[in-house]
C-alpha cells in the first residue's frame, strides 16, 4: 500500500481555501442579518390615525398624503390616505407635513404637480415634530382615486 502524503504547500492551501469559505459565508450570514434588521425597522405604510399618531420619530415610514396646501417652498400640509386598493385611496382624519429638499427623488413628476388635491406617495422618516423628512416622493394624481 502506498501512502500519499500531503507536502506543506498542499495543507496551507487547504487552510487557505477554508478560511476563504469561511469569510465568503460570514460575510453572507452578516448581509442577511443587516437586511433583516433593515426591514424591521422600515415601517410600511402608517395607513390609519392611530398608527400614523404612535410612528416613533426616526422611523422610516411609506404613506399616501393628499395634498391640502403647499406651505413655503419644500414644504406642504395634507391629509393623511388609508389604500383601500391599488387605485382607490381613503381619507383619514390626521393632518400630515411633508418637508423635501433638492436631494429628494420625484417620481412619475415634478415639484410643481405638487398642490392642493394632488395625491402623493411619500417614503421619507418621522421628524420629533412628527413631520416627514422625505427621501421620495411619487406623484399618484391621475392614477388613483381618493374617496
Amino acid at each position: 500500500m502506498t501512502e500519499t502524503k500531503v507536502g506543506p504547500n498542499q495543507g496551507r492551501a487547504r487552510r487557505t481555501w477554508i478560511v476563504l469559505i469561511s469569510t465568503v459565508a460570514l460575510l453572507v450570514a452578516l448581509a442577511v442579518w443587516n437586511s433583516a434588521r433593515m426591514s424591521l425597522s422600515m415601517s410600511t405604510a402608517a395607513s390609519d390615525d392611530q398608527q400614523f399618531a404612535q410612528t416613533a420619530p426616526g422611523t422610516n415610514t411609506k404613506i399616501a398624503v393628499e395634498i391640502a396646501e403647499p406651505a413655503p417652498e419644500g414644504t406642504a400640509k395634507g391629509k393623511l390616505l388609508q389604500k383601500k386598493t391599488e387605485e382607490i385611496y381613503a381619507r383619514t382624519s390626521s393632518s400630515v407635513t411633508l418637508r423635501w429638499n433638492a436631494q429628494t427623488k420625484i417620481v412619475m413628476g415634478k415639484e410643481a404637480d405638487i398642490h392642493p388635491g394632488a395625491v402623493v406617495h411619500v417614503t421619507g422618516t418621522v421628524r420629533s415634530d412628527h413631520t416627514i423628512q422625505a427621501e421620495q416622493l411619487v406623484i399618484l394624481t391621475g392614477y388613483v382615486k381618493v374617496q
